[in-house]
């Protein structure tokens, strides 16, 4: 396969959310935006705290203990090189439109702090739409599908992993039913 065509962003971000979970998502005003912060974990055991003071700078990671915050700044180190325009396409779900950056670039904390905080972001906008609709994620995508049934029901009750949806609500197999997630 042709390197230059592997996002290894996503090959990063893959390594970090099999390896690192979080908890809880909480928010408030910050002076240039909206500040916000979760918890992270590691085999179930918390590492530390992912922040966004909402003031226009970097999000930071500090960790529980010396250990976990070195645990992390190595893990952060062993992380593949990637594209910027790759990494902007995936975390903001548009392409980048500024100067172009052809370089690699390193893995930072901010980065790794950042893809943990929209994941908490992600999984609080989820539990919500779970509440009220049926949740999926199909094959070869990243977004989600919403149906206007709440789940499990007569119609959508039958989806199971690995069921084809008709060609009308999505051509792909279904990979995952969200709101087992929150059940």
């Amino acid at each position: 396969m042709n390197q230059s065509k592997v996002n290894t962003f996503v090959q990063g971000k893959t390594r970090i959310l099999d390896t690192f979970s979080v908890k809880g998502l909480k928010t408030w005003t910050g002076r240039e935006g909206v500040g916000a912060q979760t918890t992270l974990y590691k085999d179930g055991k918390k590492v530390g705290l992912c922040t966004d003071e909402g003031n226009g700078g970097e999000v930071d990671f500090r960790g529980h203990t010396i250990e976990a915050e070195k645990m992390v700044r190595e893990f952060v180190k062993s992380l593949p090189e990637y594209r910027f325009s790759d990494y902007w396409k995936e975390q903001y779900g548009d392409e980048w439109d500024g100067q172009a950056k052809s370089d690699l670039e390193s893995w930072t904390v901010a980065v790794f702090a950042d893809v943990m905080l929209n994941l908490a972001e992600e999984e609080k906008q989820l539990k919500k739409l779970c509440k009220t609709k049926t949740v999926v994620r199909a094959e070869g995508f990243q977004n989600f599908g919403i149906f206007d049934v709440k789940w499990p029901t007569d119609t959508y009750g039958q989806l199971v992993l690995g069921s084809q949806l008709t060609k009308q609500l999505h051509p792909k197999v279904i990979t995952e039913i969200v709101n087992k997630r929150f059940d």
